[in-house]
Parts: structure tokens; C-alpha cells; sequence
């Protein structure tokens, strides 16, 4: 599970905040994900239908140097892998019609345009 994090995101998050996100269908039920600062270690848990994502403070500090594209982890014992990335610049310009505005993009880190061209 990859999540994508924006500045205003990252902000909330280095004040300690939760980053909270509800995907519903009409009539059809719903489910969200939290990203939860504060933790001792990252874990990953599930209550009630809410992905949770306790940040652990370690990995926080990590995810706050602007080098950094994301912090990574992997349930014990388990295929499952989880991400929390910074959301750069696309390569292509954003659709007008995905409403997410340039501002809430982070600045790439030395090198990302070189190695994205690479893949």
C-alpha cells in the first residue's frame, strides 16, 4: 500500500497531528486510512474499517529531511509492504481535472528527475 503525503500533510504531521483520509461509495459503505505521528516503532493496525499507520517518531524524522522520498515497511512475516512517499512533480503536467494544485507538491530532491528518467 503506497500512500502519497502533501506539504500541508507534512506539516500537520510534524506537529503531531493525524492525517486522516474517508474513501466512500454511496450506499455502499466506506473505508479510510490514518497516518498517526507519535509512535514508539511503526505498525501498521486496522479498527473498525481505519487503516492505521502509527508513525513512529524515528521514521517521522526521517520522512521530515527533504532529501528523503519516503519512509518503507513490511508486516512481520507477511508479503505486505507499506509506503508513505512525498508527493512530487509528475513527469507529465497534472490533469486540471485531478484538482490537486501544484503547491501541494513537494520540491524534488537532487537526482529524482535523473533517476525517474532512468527507470
Amino acid at each position: 500500500m503506497r500512500l502519497r503525503i502533501t506539504p500541508s500533510e507534512m506539516e500537520e504531521l510534524s506537529r503531531g497531528a493525524a492525517i486522516h483520509e474517508v474513501f466512500s461509495l454511496a450506499g455502499q459503505g466506506s473505508w479510510s486510512a490514518t497516518v498517526k505521528p507519535g509512535a514508539q516503532i511503526t505498525s501498521l493496525t486496522l479498527e473498525r474499517g481505519d487503516l492505521q499507520i502509527n508513525l513512529g517518531d524515528a521514521d517521522l524524522q526521517q520522512l521530515l529531511e527533504p532529501q528523503r522520498e519516503g519512509v518503507y515497511f513490511q508486516v512481520q512475516n507477511q508479503p505486505l509492504r507499506y509506503y508513505i512517499e512525498k508527493d512530487f512533480p509528475c513527469a507529465h503536467p497534472r490533469a486540471g481535472e485531478a484538482l490537486e494544485p501544484e503547491t501541494e507538491t513537494f520540491a524534488a530532491p537532487l537526482g529524482f528527475e535523473e533517476r525517474k528518467n532512468t527507470k
